[in-house]
């Protein structure tokens, strides 16, 4: 009786070892990028300098738009000059007088082209959205030469295009009406030891729809 006891602990041992080393063998490590399919991915690009961030997608949709201001921390009214500052910066990344529309065409354009490229993951995060700075965009397009554009450039280019176009419909729509429809602040902050006060500003296509629908049914109850 003893020796069937040890016979089939030994059995279950053996049983359970084949089966640990059947899942490592198996490997428990995640899916490389390069088997999994391309989504609409998440993306931005962030124009630093210009104090602007474009969210938008690999479909070439515009997602939402962020836009920081800054004004002295010690001024009355600081969320009106920050806002002011803020608006202010905007309009002039979108007509140009910051930064060229070609020019912000080809950044968009690399970081979609990038995003489209399932074994790239220079720019990937850890939540599988794609962030980029303008200037590391600008160095890639440097450096990749004046060769021959694929068909998945040129559909980037366009898709950038509809995209550039898009932003300034929306700014021009914005600052038409002299209001900042769809335009809320979504944090601030004191800097430089309590001398700059800086408020990021937020733009999207859902907050500009509910503005105007809140704004259609005042209208009518008066």
């Amino acid at each position: 009786m003893k020796k069937l006891y040890i016979a089939i602990a030994i059995t279950a041992l053996m049983a359970g070892c084949s089966s640990f080393s059947g899942k490592k063998d198996i490997g428990m490590a995640p899916p490389s990028d390069a088997n999994v399919p391309v989504k609409d991915t998440k993306l931005s690009t962030n124009f630093s300098g210009e104090g602007v961030k474009i969210y938008y997608t690999t479909f070439g949709k515009l997602e939402k738009i962020e836009v920081t201001g800054q004004a002295p921390a010690w001024k009355r009214n600081v969320d009106v000059l920050a806002e002011s500052d803020a608006m202010d910066k905007l309009v002039k990344f979108i007509h140009g007088k910051s930064v060229t529309s070609e020019r912000r065409v080809k950044i968009i354009s690399k970081a979609i082209d990038n995003a489209s490229d399932v074994t790239s993951n220079k720019y990937r995060s850890v939540d599988g959205t794609l962030q980029t700075e303008a200037k590391e965009i600008e160095d890639d397009i440097k450096n990749s030469g004046n060769g021959e554009e694929t068909q998945k450039g040129n559909t980037a280019n366009r898709k950038a295009s509809i995209l550039d176009q898009t932003t300034i419909d929306v700014v021009q729509s914005i600052t038409a009406r002299g209001v900042l429809v769809g335009v809320r602040k979504i944090g601030d902050s004191i800097k430089d030891d309590g001398k700059t006060y800086v408020a990021t500003y937020q733009w999207s296509q859902k907050d500009m729809d509910a503005s105007l629908e809140v704004r259609k049914a005042m209208s009518k109850s008066q």
